[in-house]
């Protein structure tokens, strides 16, 4: 079926889809300004809180290169979000873990923040048509991409 598009129409809605997550992520990075939490930041805090608590399976998570990854941890350990524990089974792994700020700001996201930024996000679409795009999204993306979510 994807043959059937136009290249043009690929190349758009490739770009739709990368202009959609930048204005995403810019959306979370201006909620976040005044406490000095970028977007990517936000991003392994809120991995951290859900569950995923070692930088391999963060960097996997976020498709995030290990060197810049390290690099953010370790500027979030110097502003006090997350902290740095040696893994009881293994002593050359580490887990991460929140700090009572890094565990306030995602507690605030998903009782305020998340409803904020997803109205800015859709603020040009009717309530029908946020219903439609969700339907939409979640019948493009595989089963495995969304699991850990629902």
């Amino acid at each position: 079926m994807q043959d059937d598009y136009p290249q043009t129409l690929k190349l758009n809605l490739a770009l739709l889809f990368h202009l959609s997550n930048q204005f995403k992520d810019q959306l979370i990075g201006k909620y976040f300004a005044g406490i000095g939490v970028t977007a990517a930041q936000f991003k392994v805090l809120i991995n951290i809180y859900r569950g995923t608590v070692t930088p391999a399976e963060i960097c996997k998570h976020l498709q995030m290169d290990t060197g810049a990854m390290s690099r953010m941890i370790g500027r979030m350990v110097n502003s006090q979000l997350i902290e740095r524990h040696p893994d009881p089974h293994n002593k050359r792994q580490v887990r991460l873990g929140l700090t009572d700020k890094g565990r306030e700001i995602c507690q605030s996201f998903e009782s305020v923040a998340l409803a904020d930024i997803l109205g800015d996000l859709t603020a040009r679409l009717a309530p029908e048509e946020v219903n439609q795009l969700t339907g939409l999204l979640l019948k493009l993306l595989p089963d495995e991409f969304t699991a850990r979510y629902r």
